[in-house]
């Protein structure tokens, strides 16, 4: 499960995450680096592809949110709280907020206490594409 949790944290501000059912990989490509290579920067990727299909996107998870949640409920710690709260002001938050939890030590406890949300959210994509991954 903490593979599924670490793939939707990398899921970030303008990076796109896709599963390929042919390889069952999951990359940053809506294709192969192989096929890239051979791609004919003219071509355009079809819309509906049956063997790529798109993880939700950093606004469709609400990352912050879900951060927000985890400092209100679990940080005790004032000034930590303070730290973590002022991450989560800036733009390109994701690195720095996570980074500062390894710091603290509080990374474990964060993905004990949101792990699964981000788990359901990967469920409910899985489901809505029909792709099985037990």
């Amino acid at each position: 499960m903490n593979k599924i949790i670490e793939l939707m944290l990398a899921i970030k501000e303008k990076v796109t995450v896709f599963y390929h059912k042919d390889t069952k990989q999951f990359d940053y490509f809506p294709i192969s680096e192989f096929e890239l290579r051979e791609l004919n920067t003219d071509t355009l990727l079809p819309i509906n592809d049956v063997n790529n299909f798109r993880l939700p996107s950093h606004e469709e998870i609400n990352h912050k949110e879900i951060m927000r949640f985890f400092v209100r409920e679990f940080v005790e710690d004032k000034e930590i709280r303070k730290q973590l709260f002022d991450i989560l002001k800036r733009y390109e938050y994701m690195d720095a907020y996570l980074e500062k939890l390894h710091e603290v030590n509080l990374y474990d406890d964060f993905v004990a206490s949101c792990g699964d949300i981000y788990i359901q959210i990967f469920e409910e994509w899985a489901e809505k594409n029909n792709l099985d991954f037990k």
